[in-house]
């Protein structure tokens, strides 16, 4: 279907006029690479290869044959009112050898076609042709009822955002173009239409909508034919919107068009919509995609069980420049890092969902997830809190400004970074002195500061002389930063220190809200809350268990993701153990 020209009314797609069918097709070509890109962003959602798709609007068919390049293996139904434009995709599809897996079937949108298709879908392809339906909300519905639990519906639409430059269209007339855009936008059917809430509506889970731009440009031969028919078949609109001196201009721009010699150029974003029927019920949700998230996600994915990671996108390692002990990819970027970890688990069939789950409720088997600010409400037969820690700094300016940077906590993590420095050890409990220790042997310029803590015992301070380490017994005012870095300590007397790096111990305080939500009480030790696990890393709640600094505060990136692998295992076999106790109970009923 056209992305621009007015509305029809489903009789009047039966005998289109041959130049109609020939600018739906030029405008397919133009769009070609933006197709591409949103058949990519499917593909991503999808995480499998799908079987069966359909194409909601076909048109001449240039989206099916790309939907058909892209999935070699899928069945492919083209679903358009016009059999005019049907006729074009199957020669399209014969001429391109895909011919057995295209099919064609001529059914109106606003109709029951639902009952054209002969099994259940896996990809909903719909570029540019929702804007026609005269009841949006209805086909989405319809869409949702034929698509697969994890079926995708990708959704290419029409935004309020159309350019022409340059503003007088290159004929002397100011605010010209602004004056036809606006025209062009208001004439759009459903051109408001909340596309993002009636998918929501519909039951989808959304993912961020995006958009992405096509420009045409009439300095070539195809854009200069598609802008002079663009305003062509808008003459009616621009006639009711326009003045006479407007109109007379609009003509010589088409003239300057069909001549070759028009310096117009057009920007039309269009909207993305990614749309997933959610699963009826997974075996495990994941809550919290960080290390130990998707290293369960993977173990869990490779042993084909269905998974749901839901993740914010906040890890607490993003302010580092990199990750270190990491084998085989030291010093890599944390964001590339879960940006691999993710690929690697949508490869198994993981889905991984943006968003903050705001509460947990049910019960073994029977798990309900709420994700926060949306209407999504996911089911689960296990649940993995994968939800890290937050870190409890000090109320000391400057040390949230540097934190990850210069302002550090574990020697193993960032210590080789900053060997030879000079290192401040800001001492709020006893464990200053672990620290100083293994700071001390990276570098011979280490300097404690006490801030709040009584003075040093004797051993205190016969250790540190032996160390070669200074104290300095005032409270700290601040930190004296250069942006992120370090470059002082000032005390409460109003002395400078110089200092490369401080060091301060945290509190680890575990997200424990979801956990205790469900009736459960979170533990404290030393260093912090956590949630309390056995070795298998199963919580005090049936069906629910633990990873990574979630109920190991200390545990650094591989340790996390270790322990993520040995959590994702265990509720496999839990999971197949219960498999097993049901299917002999199923025996022993017959």
């Amino acid at each position: 279907m056209t992305t621009d020209h007015p509305h029809m009314h489903s009789d009047q797609w039966s005998e289109l006029p041959e130049s109609f069918v020939n600018h739906l097709d030029l405008e397919s070509r133009l769009a070609s690479k933006l197709t591409g890109a949103v058949i990519e962003d499917a593909a991503h959602e999808l995480g499998t290869e799908p079987e069966s798709i359909i194409d909601l609007g076909s048109g001449t068919g240039d989206g099916t044959l790309a939907l058909a390049r892209r999935f070699p293996s899928a069945r492919i139904n083209a679903l358009d009112v016009s059999a005019q434009l049907l006729g074009r995709v199957t020669d399209a599809a014969s001429k391109a050898g895909a011919a057995g897996r295209i099919t064609a079937t001529e059914v109106d949108l606003d109709s029951n076609w639902t009952t054209h298709l002969s099994e259940p879908v896996d990809l909903a392809w719909a570029a540019l042709s929702l804007h026609h339906a005269q009841d949006p909300a209805r086909l989405a519905r319809q869409v949702f009822s034929v698509l697969r639990p994890g079926g995708v519906f990708a959704i290419t639409e029409l935004s309020d955002s159309l350019t022409i430059t340059p503003d007088d269209l290159g004929v002397g007339v100011p605010g010209l173009a602004e004056r036809i855009s606006a025209a062009i936008s208001t004439a759009r059917p459903n051109h408001a239409t909340n596309w993002p809430q009636v998918l929501i509506d519909a039951g989808f889970h959304l993912s961020p909508p995006t958009d992405r731009e096509l420009t045409v440009s009439g300095s070539n031969a195809e854009g200069a034919r598609y802008l002079a028919d663009l305003l062509d078949g808008h003459a009616q609109h621009l006639a009711e919107q326009l003045s006479a001196q407007d109109l007379r201009a609009v003509d010589v721009a088409v003239d300057k068009l069909k001549a070759g010699t028009s310096p117009i150029e057009l920007s039309s974003r269009r909207d993305v919509l990614i749309a997933t029927r959610p699963r009826e019920r997974v075996d495990v949700i994941v809550i919290g995609g960080g290390a130990a998230g998707l290293a369960s996600a993977v173990a869990l994915g490779r042993s084909l069980r269905s998974v749901i990671v839901v993740d914010s996108g906040h890890p607490r390692n993003a302010p580092a420049a990199g990750a270190h002990n990491v084998l085989g990819n030291e010093g890599i970027s944390p964001a590339e890092l879960l940006r691999r970890g993710r690929a690697e688990a949508r490869s198994y069939g993981v889905r991984i969902l943006d968003g903050q789950v705001s509460a947990i409720s049910g019960t073994i088997d029977d798990f309900t997830v709420q994700v926060q600010d949306t209407e999504r409400r996911l089911h689960a037969r296990r649940i993995i809190l994968a939800t890290g820690l937050v870190d409890g700094l000090p109320d000391i300016p400057g040390l949230e400004q540097g934190w990850g940077h210069s302002v550090l906590h574990c020697p193993f993590c960032h210590g080789w970074e900053v060997r030879g420095k000079r290192i401040a050890i800001i001492a709020t409990t006893e464990m200053f002195l672990h620290q100083t220790v293994l700071f001390r042997q990276l570098s011979d310029r280490v300097t404690v500061f006490l801030h709040e803590l009584q003075d040093l015992t004797d051993t205190q301070s016969a250790q540190l002389d032996a160390l070669g380490v200074t104290s300095v017994r005032r409270r700290i005012r601040r930190l004296v930063m250069d942006g992120d870095q370090v470059t002082g300590v000032e005390t409460e007397d109003g002395a400078v220190h110089g200092a490369d790096v401080a060091v301060v111990a945290p509190e680890f305080n575990a997200r424990t809200s979801l956990f205790e939500g469900l009736g459960a009480t979170a533990e404290t030790s030393p260093f912090g809350r956590h949630i309390p696990s056995d070795p298998q890393e199963k919580t005090t709640v049936p069906g629910v268990w633990a990873a990574g600094n979630a109920n190991q505060p200390m545990s650094m990136v591989v340790g996390a993701a270790a322990a993520g692998v040995m959590t994702g295992a265990a509720v496999h076999g839990d999971l197949a153990f219960a498999d097993l106790e049901g299917a002999v109970a199923g025996k022993a009923d017959k």
